[in-house]
């Protein structure tokens, strides 16, 4: 493991990534009036042949707007390959978008706009290969919470000039008000969202998308490679499913509704191709070859089919222990191969911590107040989560997170890379794939449990039943185990050798992944660029949180909740490398980056693929 920090600054607006446009070969459609290009530009969704590319105009005055677009062979855009010229209006929010076809394989190309007199920054993007490829760099990123900092991990990765694409697995943009999620800290920083209530109409993201591409970072970003984009949650609402969210009640006006705006301005505003004819609007899920090194698939996990996730402060099942009340004055507590019998209650099962055991309570006299107590026990005794009904309930058949046609497509995408000999299938996903077991948190100190329950209200009682095993987190994989079980058999039989790379979480990780014949699959997951993880506020008490995850999960192999950043993966043939990079600080426009770790996979076709292996 390599760790060095190198100095950086604020981004410099005037490098080469964000050059004003030189093209003075083509005409620029008239246009009466003052408008500027103040969102820079972006490309994404390429192909072998094409490239889709982005930009959005800010007129002074309302009305149609011509602008033309330019695909160069060189930064300066004299040497013109592509042009045309698109008609933008108020209908799609001045937004620009052109897909760009007729275009060389794997080849480097600049592209820029001009509408009136004003000229756009200028991009660079690149196609996919075609036939044998032997090396490629890849960014993954997720989860940049405006009011949280600044975007100083986007910066970094816009200096670097050697990825295929950038992949963003979702929060892109976030959706609370100033008086949400890091409004404290928006405050503190000067980052107040725009608006500065939570996002409910078409205008409302509108504006949350303009305000984030107006970030000098996020535009130099854009403007260095290919993007390859997926929503999670934030882009419309908190842990959403496809009938509702966690963040949204009937106040707040009818679902569908907030949705369909939500995912418009997505389509708007990024720089991705909008659904084919008889698609689903949700249907973001794609893939996309590159050369005959891997296969990236997409995957969506929010919106076409996801059952409403179980909620942990309300719906957990709580251990019960039978009680014989034949005799009303002395019950009697029924062990776990007795039969039931007619004059029988069910309460809280009660454990007490006795040096390193924990015991059920099972004298009535003491358990008998205990009970009436719950969920506030005195200290030394616990209630236990029901694991067994709970994990009855997650695997109930008719819960779903890709939904059937997702996950026979997945199984499709795999076997047909699979039969091509592509050795690696990467699948881009937004959430935890690999099984988290909580950490054991049942020693919180009160302070801190207390300002956890004002964040989330429940989460005290949670915390002490972490002294008992169970899922972390229920709106990742966690929990839809029945279809993780069905997607892990499919990379089985259909995938060489499996990546998983994840968002969503705020926390580097390294997993590997096993189906009960062993390792089917690795997971990489990304940091966020400044939004916190829950390990934030626990090492503010001295508790290790990611520490607490390992001890409990030894498939986790490295994991880091704290810093901020991305990863670069490069694939060959033979291999696979993740590098985690994090920067210094999100508070200030100062920062520094480093290499913080990295990890190895070896290809392994036919037999699964290889363990991970720290690298140098």
């Amino acid at each position: 493991m390599q760790k060095g920090w190198t100095r950086r600054g604020a981004l410099l607006a005037t490098t080469g990534a964000v050059a004003a446009c030189g093209a003075t070969d083509v005409e620029t459609p008239a246009y009466e009036g003052d408008l500027a290009f103040n969102h820079g530009v972006a490309s994404g969704d390429p192909r072998a042949d094409r490239v889709v590319i982005w930009t959005r105009v800010s007129p002074v005055n309302p009305g149609p707007v011509p602008v033309r677009w330019i695909v160069a062979r060189n930064r300066e855009l004299t040497d013109v390959v592509k042009t045309g010229v698109i008609e933008t209006s108020e209908a799609r929010d001045y937004t620009v978008k052109a897909d760009v076809t007729g275009l060389r394989a794997g080849a480097p190309y600049f592209y820029g706009f001009r509408a009136g007199a004003a000229e756009s920054a200028t991009g660079k993007t690149r196609t996919l290969p075609r036939g044998r490829t032997e090396e490629l760099k890849i960014a993954v990123v997720s989860c940049a919470s405006y009011s949280h900092g600044f975007f100083n991990a986007y910066e970094a990765l816009a200096e670097r000039d050697d990825l295929a694409a950038i992949i963003h697995l979702g929060d892109y943009i976030y959706e609370y008000g100033l008086s949400g999620y890091g409004g404290d800290v928006a405050l503190q920083l000067g980052r107040v969202p725009s608006p500065e209530v939570e996002c409910l109409r078409l205008e409302d993201y509108r504006a949350r998308h303009a305000q984030y591409k107006t970030e000098a970072e996020l535009q130099a970003a854009h403007a260095a490679a290919p993007w390859i984009v997926v929503w999670d949650d934030h882009e419309v609402a908190n842990d959403s499913f496809t009938m509702g969210a966690e963040n949204h009640d009937e106040g707040e006006g009818e679902w569908a509704n907030r949705k369909r705006a939500a995912l418009q301005a997505y389509y708007e505003w990024m720089p991705i191709r909008e659904p084919e004819a008889g698609r689903a609007f949700e249907a973001i899920n794609r893939s996309f070859q590159f050369g005959d090194l891997f296969t990236l698939i997409m995957v969506e996990s929010r919106l076409l089919a996801r059952t409403q996730a179980l909620d942990y402060a309300t719906d957990l099942p709580i251990e019960t222990q039978r009680w014989n009340f034949t005799n009303p004055a002395a019950p009697v507590a029924l062990r776990e191969h007795e039969a039931d019998v007619p004059a029988q209650q069910l309460l809280p099962a009660i454990y007490e911590q006795v040096g390193e055991e924990l015991r059920p309570v099972l004298d009535w006299r003491r358990a008998q107040g205990l009970a009436a107590a719950a969920p506030n026990l005195p200290a030394g005794f616990y209630l236990a989560p029901d694991v067994e009904t709970l994990n009855e309930a997650l695997n109930a058949p008719d819960r779903q997170l890709l939904g059937p046609a997702q996950e026979d497509w997945l199984a499709r995408e795999m076997q047909r890379s699979k039969n091509e000999g592509t050795p690696w299938q990467v699948i881009g996903n937004q959430i935890l794939m690999a099984p988290l077991t909580t950490p054991d948190l049942s020693a919180t100190p009160a302070p801190l449990a207390a300002a956890l329950e004002r964040l989330r209200p429940g989460v005290t009682q949670l915390l002490k039943l972490t002294r008992f095993p169970f899922p972390l987190n229920t709106d990742a994989w966690d929990g839809y185990p029945a279809a993780r079980t069905r997607v892990l058999a499919a990379i089985r039989a259909a995938a060489n050798n499996a990546i998983v790379l994840t968002g969503d979480t705020h926390t580097a990780w390294a997993n590997e992944i096993e189906d009960g014949q062993g390792r089917v699959a690795v997971e990489f997951g990304t940091t966020s660029i400044t939004s916190p993880s829950d390990a934030y506020y626990f090492a503010a008490a001295g508790i290790d949180f990611a520490a607490g995850v390992r001890a409990r999960n030894p498939h986790i192999k490295w994991n880091d909740a704290l810093s901020h950043g991305f990863i670069v993966l490069t694939l060959t043939p033979a291999q696979a490398t993740a590098e985690f990079f994090a920067v210094s600080n999100i508070l200030a426009k100062q920062y520094e980056i480093a290499r913080v770790a990295a990890f190895t996979v070896a290809a392994d076709a036919g037999s699964g693929v290889g363990a991970i292996a720290e690298a140098e």
